[in-house]
């Protein structure tokens, strides 16, 4: 589920939540949980954070570091990642 960011523009609170996406916008409709008002809520821009450590490199651990991503993923993204974890410096696509 995604992490969704949330600021009052009475008192300038902040604060996240995570929630299904089609329930993104129920916090709107809630008063802010720090000064109470009504329809000062809105939702802000969150920045995605996933991703792999760009210090890896093939070789090393990196092959059980993308075993590891597989755990988290859709089945139907399996064969790329191990497609990745084995280009040993190549490109990924020039194969």
């Amino acid at each position: 589920m995604p992490v969704y960011e949330y600021h009052c523009e009475k008192c300038s609170g902040a604060w996240e939540t995570v929630l299904p996406i089609p329930e993104r916008d129920s916090p709107c409709a809630a008063p802010c949980p720090k000064c109470k008002k009504r329809k000062c809520v809105r939702r802000g821009v969150s920045v995605c954070t996933m991703g792999v450590d760009a210090t890896k490199g093939p070789g090393s651990d990196f092959k059980a570091l993308m075993n590891k991503m597989k755990r988290g993923q859709p089945k139907s993204t399996h064969n790329a990642l191990d497609k990745a974890a084995s280009l040993r410096g190549r490109k990924y696509g020039a194969m």
